[in-house]
């Protein structure tokens, strides 16, 4: 089987599509409002990285879900529908989506791996026609979400295909995300989608990976 795995967030889409599901999510909410606003400051985004570097726990991300605390899956998925069709429409990276088209005409199997919510990801995969999707399960009782993590993928990637795929005969990875690095090494053929710069600097060390320059 050949497999063309992507990532979603600053690869198919210009943003990130948990932050820019919720930003739309609770537009009007003062409180969210107020913590988005805190969660960029430049001290706040320094300590998280840290504590990202070393506990692999993305705070601003984890706390930013207990807003979707006892709201209905069915409320939800509606919306999801919409901002996928309408929001992130808009977002959409034309040079990834044409490497999509071009992958799925050679017959491979298009797989889409993000750490972004389930729920987001389900919505995407349809618009894409994508054939598979793994992303992050939120926890769900009595029909509502708890506001925290079931399973969280963001950094279990690799790991994550090799546990589905026994057998792969070829292997694509198109991302942007630096700790892919592992699922990119493992590829046939990877493209690191660069949104600034910098990113290229980041990449060209590893004579494997192809940049792609979107900026």
């Amino acid at each position: 089987m050949k497999i063309a795995v992507f990532d979603v967030c600053d690869t198919l889409y210009s943003v990130n599509t948990t932050f820019s599901f919720l930003d739309d999510y609770f537009s009007k909410n003062k409180k969210y409002l107020f913590f988005r606003k805190i969660s960029k400051l430049f001290i706040v985004k320094v300590a998280n990285y840290f504590f990202y570097k070393f506990f692999k726990k993305d705070l601003i991300r984890i706390y930013a879900t207990t807003f979707l605390k006892n709201i209905p899956i069915e409320e939800i998925q509606i919306y999801t529908q919409r901002f996928v069709k309408e929001k992130l429409a808009t977002k959409i990276k034309q040079n990834t989506t044409s490497m999509i088209n071009e992958y799925k005409k050679q017959g491979y199997k298009i797989v889409l791996i993000s750490g972004s919510y389930e729920f987001i990801i389900k919505e995407v995969c349809n618009y894409f026609h994508a054939d598979k999707y793994y992303a992050s399960k939120l926890k769900i009782v009595d029909k509502h979400f708890t506001g925290k993590y079931k399973k969280d993928i963001l950094l279990n990637k690799h790991e994550l295909l090799q546990a589905e795929f026994d057998t792969i005969e070829e292997l694509i990875v198109v991302s942007d995300n630096k700790t892919d690095i592992a699922l990119m090494q493992s590829a046939d053929h990877a493209y690191a989608v660069c949104n600034k710069p910098k990113d290229c600097k980041f990449w060209k060390p590893y004579k494997n990976i192809i940049c792609i320059k979107d900026f």
